[in-house]
């Protein structure tokens, strides 16, 4: 026995015969629990995932860098990166793991490189051992219930990235100048940080914006790109997806104590959210071909994150997909897992490894503020590397260096929104697919097919769209997929006596 499976042998495949040359790869249920370094030297395999448009043209002076570090911090391991941009990450990672590729870590969350697709899939290894045994840090830091939301049946298969938990919705305004005269203008005394406080409709507000630079002949015109349909029903609207993703029907308002589920794509928030689309591009607001906007969708805002240009247009709430929005899962392909587990440690407690894989290497990549060791100065532009927009993906954002705009207790300030913010009832909920996961990939293909063309009103008929939309989602199993997370959460709620208004 080789101290990582309790049996040598492989399952047989039906194709067998055209898949002679592959090699096989043990169900979950042939792996044992305890995984052991084995304390010899071992290459770790890491799919790192690469927060820019274009691939790092200069990886390997990163890797380079990284194993030098290594070399004091973890002597018996080196480490061969893999870097995939955002928008190829999934695609290119499901092609891994179906062609059995032996590799060691790689990025997941609700919906880039699916965690409960890949924990269906047998992708990734429980971790339930392999965490509080070779990452002690990283498993007291992370909170128990956000713990149980990684959960399936059970078993933790990803290690939380601890970064900002509550999710706020933001949009970003492209001109920091122009947003703030216009503030001055309109609301004097509020900041791009304080807009929420207005108590204004978050459309209405960014529809005043775009009025005031259409009538002053400003920035773009008062042009928005598209609303941020699916941000807007989770941030604006307080919809939970239940870890499924906003792509997959079925939600639940986190303000209405009856936990019904319902789909979201049939409710009225979203009928409102389409008409209001529609207006905006009948009156000039939202223009197809046009390449610079006033107004773009933002992910997500933080504090110090581009300070005067993301306007702040909700309070923070917790999200059940969200705060498992950003993990680090190890292959079931993997040859060492507790090897790999302890390099994850590293990414979450070691500054200097967590920042090499986040901004490169010094002097190459980028220059160090002088007067600050956790601060850079800048990123050297042209240089082949900047993931700086990746710390939350790294294990612990909170090692981070600041970036020049950032101020110096950011860190201190994402801990305290972290602490603050009310956890609602649903963290810790978590939903297995099992019986609906066909039905969640086609009612995944239906929305793909017409959510963005709502989102920046491309279809001429919108109502027969939206009725075509909703006869087609029904079609795939919506209501199905909606009967099956009302079920299990209604189970939930029983087994820890939370009582429906």
């Amino acid at each position: 026995m080789n101290g990582f499976f309790k049996k040598a042998f492989c399952i047989a495949f039906a194709l067998a015969a055209a898949l002679a040359s592959a090699a096989c790869v043990p169900s979950l249920g042939e792996l044992e629990e305890r995984y052991d370094d084995d304390g010899k030297q071992y290459e770790l395999a890491y799919y790192l995932m690469y927060n820019d448009s274009n691939p790092p043209n200069d990886l390997k002076s990163v890797e380079a860098r990284l194993n030098a570090a290594l070399k004091a911090k973890l002597p018996d391991t080196t480490v061969k990166l893999t870097a995939y941009t955002i928008a190829e990450y999934t695609a290119k990672l499901s092609g891994a793991i179906a062609a059995n590729v032996k590799f060691d870590i790689c990025y997941t969350s609700p919906e880039v490189n699916p965690y409960l697709t890949n924990v269906q899939r047998e992708a990734f290894l429980p971790l339930d051992y392999l965490l509080p045994t070779y990452a002690p840090e990283t498993w007291a830091a992370i909170p128990e219930n956000i713990w149980t939301q990684a959960r399936v049946d059970g078993k933790i298969y990803a290690s939380v990235n601890e970064q900002i938990f509550p999710r706020t919705y933001c949009y970003d305004a492209r001109n920091a100048t122009l947003i703030t005269q216009f503030l001055n203008a309109a609301h004097p005394g509020t900041t791009t940080d304080t807009v929420n406080e207005l108590g204004m409709d978050a459309f209405a507000f960014m529809e005043e914006y775009m009025a005031w630079l259409k009538a002053n002949d400003r920035g773009a015109g008062g042009k928005i790109s598209s609303i941020d349909t699916e941000s807007a029903l989770q941030n604006w609207f307080g919809y939970d997806n239940l870890g499924t993703g906003m792509s997959t029907p079925g939600v639940v308002d986190i303000e209405d104590g009856s936990y019904t589920v319902v789909n979201q794509y049939a409710s009225q928030d979203y009928r409102n959210l389409i008409d209001t689309v529609y207006r905006w591009k009948s009156v000039g607001y939202i223009e197809e071909g046009v390449s610079v906007f006033d107004l773009t969708p933002e992910s997500n805002w933080k504090p110090g994150y581009r300070r005067g240009n993301i306007l702040k247009l909700s309070d923070p709430h917790y999200f059940t997909s969200y705060v498992i929005g950003t993990m680090n899962a190890i292959s079931s392909t993997s040859k060492n897992p507790a090897r790999a587990m302890k390099f994850i440690e590293l990414l979450r407690t070691d500054a200097e490894i967590h920042n090499i894989l986040q901004f490169g290497v010094e002097d190459v990549h980028y220059i160090k503020d002088p007067e600050n060791p956790v601060r850079i100065a800048e990123q050297i532009t042209g240089s082949g590397y900047n993931n700086a927009q990746f710390g939350w993906g790294l294990g612990c954002e909170f090692v981070s260096y600041l970036t020049p705009s950032q101020p110096a207790d950011l860190w201190e300030q994402v801990k305290k929104i972290n602490a603050d913010t009310p956890v609602s009832p649903l963290v810790g909920f978590n939903f297995n697919v099992a019986a609906v996961k066909q039905k969640i990939a086609d009612c995944k293909a239906v929305v793909n097919e017409f959510a963005p063309a709502f989102a920046s009103a491309q279809f001429k008929n919108k109502d027969d769209k939206l009725a075509e939309f909703l006869s087609r989602l029904n079609a795939a199993g919506a209501n199905e997929v909606v009967a099956e997370k009302q079920k299990q959460l209604d189970a939930y709620l029983a087994a820890r006596g939370i009582a429906k208004a």
